[in-house]
């Protein structure tokens, strides 16, 4: 779990939110209330979405009912959108002693990269897909380098 997890505010601008995500890597950013409650949750699909033409599936087709703006109009539009406006607000969440099934089988979910981890509502960590991966490399986030394969393996008494 990643306890330095870079939030935004309802209010914060969607352009603001996409240079958050860009310059800490970050796959998600929680949206919080000045108390930290955790009100929803901002991916890449949620920028991926605005670009998307407006498609309806129907009977395992795509119907595309009209073009979107492109450009400069699409642009003033976007740019004019806060957090809470992208945000996704129903999103699964976990409290800080669940137990690891319960984690993975989040995490294995379609479209789930991140679980929050909340306590009494309030926003206290996030558990991305890759804290899973470290998990069978034997490191934990601030953990330090995994021991060397070839490193001698000490005797017991």
């Amino acid at each position: 779990m990643t306890t330095d997890v870079a939030t935004v505010s309802p209010e914060t601008p969607a352009g603001e939110v996409a240079s958050l995500m860009v310059e800490r890597r970050a796959e998600g950013v929680p949206v919080v209330d000045g108390e930290g409650q955790l009100l929803g949750l901002i991916t890449p699909d949620a920028f991926l979405r605005l670009l998307m033409p407006n498609r309806v599936r129907f009977l395992d087709v795509d119907l595309y009912l009209a073009p979107r703006r492109l450009h400069q109009e699409l642009l003033r539009e976007i740019a004019g959108l806060r957090a809470a406006d992208i945000m996704t607000r129903s999103l699964p969440t976990v409290a800080q002693d669940a137990p690891l099934d319960q984690v993975i089988g989040l995490l294995g979910q379609p479209g789930v990269g991140q679980v929050p981890v909340v306590d009494g509502g309030r926003l206290v960590g996030i558990i991305q897909r890759m804290d899973v991966v470290r998990l069978f490399g034997g490191r934990t986030p601030g953990s330090g380098p995994a021991p060397s394969p070839s490193a001698p393996e000490e005797e017991g008494p």
